[in-house]
């Protein structure tokens, strides 16, 4: 009887992780909830102020029986900030991922209308971008199309923007739809030691803290075994400081950067792996 309350326990002791590792952060991921006063819940417009349900038919939803839909704006945004605050300690640890999954598509004309999807990595006043991914304009008009992105969450981060931008070039309504959006909290992964993440692209985060007093910590991803440079310029492009000059393997790496003979002032930090390459500011201030 013992061995089958602990079998039993355990059992929904896993079921219980699988869900909790597996729920969806976004609030109304698939425009399946009621309008309110004729708006989306959740969702804020900040280009256009017609974006609503799109019932499922030419073309069908993804899932569920509506998608959004832009309506009748030339260009049009909606976004929905969604708090990770509970993640705080993993994130600060630098062992946090979440997963962002979602789908797109056009309805079928001649130019098709765009969509496009930017996350944003956010600190808690969301006035400080930590990390931004552009997963690139759609317009498949014949199914839709997945757009996937695991990432580590940047130190700091305590909010993530899902950004749906949709551009019209035909007709009178901007036909680029989303559905089926999902944000997970993946499976922590210890970087130091195993380096078991393997970003899908080049990753350069933006340096946390920033404004710095004088170190900071940089952040990059590699997908593939690259050779790895990473400089530091002042602003008028000369080069302070080689940080990186070495042969890396794919995964996420971080370094730090002690500017303590340096002046207050803006810098740059490039990172070039292989033929790609990637820039961002930082900012000294004694």
């Amino acid at each position: 009887m013992l061995k089958l309350f602990f079998s039993v326990f355990l059992a929904a002791l896993v079921a219980q992780f699988s869900l909790i590792k597996a729920q969806n952060l976004i609030f109304n991921p698939g425009c399946e909830d009621s309008l309110l006063n004729g708006e989306i819940p959740h969702w804020t417009e900040v280009v256009g102020t017609d974006w609503k349900q799109r019932e499922s038919g030419n073309p069908p939803s993804y899932e569920g029986d509506y998608m959004f839909f832009a309506g009748v704006s030339s260009a049009a945004e909606l976004k929905q900030d969604v708090e990770v605050s509970s993640f705080a300690n993993k994130i600060d640890s630098s062992i946090q991922c979440f997963k962002f999954e979602g789908y797109v598509r056009a309805y079928s004309q001649s130019p098709p209308d765009h969509s496009r999807i930017i996350l944003e990595y956010l600190d808690t006043l969301k006035m400080t971008k930590l990390d931004s991914i552009d997963l690139g304009e759609y317009y498949n008009t014949s199914e839709w199309v997945q757009v996937t992105d695991t990432t580590l969450a940047p130190i700091g981060t305590r909010f993530i923007r899902i950004r749906l931008i949709s551009t019209r070039y035909n007709g009178s309504n901007n036909d680029g739809y989303y559905d089926g959006l999902s944000l997970i909290a993946d499976m922590p992964s210890n970087i130091s030691e195993n380096n078991l993440v393997v970003p899908n692209r080049i990753i350069l985060s933006q340096n946390y803290p920033n404004p710095f007093n004088p170190s900071t910590t940089i952040k990059y991803g590699i997908p593939e075994r690259s050779f790895v440079e990473l400089r530091i310029y002042d602003i008028l492009g000369r080069e302070v400081t080689l940080l990186v000059n070495e042969q890396q393997e794919a995964g996420y790496y971080e370094i730090n950067f002690n500017a303590a003979i340096l002046s207050s002032g803006i810098y740059l930090y490039r990172l070039q792996a292989g033929v790609f390459f990637h820039t961002k500011k930082m900012i000294l201030m004694k």
